[in-house]
């Protein structure tokens, strides 16, 4: 079977996928959860200087980890993109989920709509995104199915997400991904067109932004399938 490196989005920690990783491991499969630095038991490291990258590589790295399927959530499409744009002969595919994906040479917030950044640059607190509200759920994530008890499960142990982690430029070539098999999952509860590039096997899962909480088996079996592909 494979190994599966999983990578969450913003406020998330290895905490987000414990819906998800039974699954996988009972179908066989090698599964590491990672938390970045400055999330979950990882929120007392963070600091000015973002190090999501370094994280992801140096966990495969050092776990000598080879042949890895790498999924990678929201926001952590980006740093999941440039680690394995560095590690290629240890990337077996990556697997994006309602993901993020960087451009070469620009920051997150240059993809952005004018007025998203100024927009979020007013809700800092100590460096940090906070945690989003409900008013802030509902109104930017469309139909995304968290009940009350989902949100209170991630708001308690979701931690503010460093600014500098939109303000930090991809570099300038990225190509090493192209020759990359990637799959890219579809969240349909997302509002607008989903931004797919060629290449990418398009898959879709029927829920919200975040199918490792509001449908973790099924999200599981997706991830299990584009393993094996």
């Amino acid at each position: 079977m494979s190994t599966i490196v999983l990578v969450g989005g913003s406020f998330l920690g290895a905490w987000s996928w414990e819906r998800v990783t039974p699954v996988l491991t009972a179908a066989g499969h090698d599964v590491h959860p990672l938390t970045l630095t400055g999330f979950g038991d990882r929120a007392h490291l963070g600091s000015e200087t973002t190090t999501h990258v370094l994280d992801i590589t140096a966990a495969i790295e050092v776990a000598g980890l080879r042949h890895v399927v790498l999924v990678a959530h929201s926001y952590g499409g980006a740093p999941a993109t440039i680690a394995a744009a560095g590690i290629p002969d240890r990337i077996a595919r990556i697997v994006y989920v309602a993901a993020v994906l960087p451009q070469a040479g620009k920051t997150l917030f240059d993809t952005t709509p004018p007025g998203v950044e100024e927009a979020i640059t007013h809700t800092v607190e100590d460096g940090r995104i906070p945690v989003m509200s409900d008013e802030v759920l509902d109104f930017n994530f469309g139909r995304h199915g968290l009940t009350p008890e989902d949100r209170a499960w991630l708001r308690a142990r979701g931690v503010g997400q460093p600014i500098n982690t939109y303000r930090d430029p991809a570099p300038a070539d990225l190509s090493a991904v192209e020759g990359l098999p990637r799959t890219h999952i579809v969240c349909t509860g997302d509002p607008g067109d989903p931004a797919v590039p060629s290449g990418h096997d398009l898959v879709t899962i029927d829920t919200g932004h975040w199918p490792m909480i509001t449908k973790p088996v099924e999200l599981a079996r997706l991830i299990d399938k584009a393993a094996r592909s």
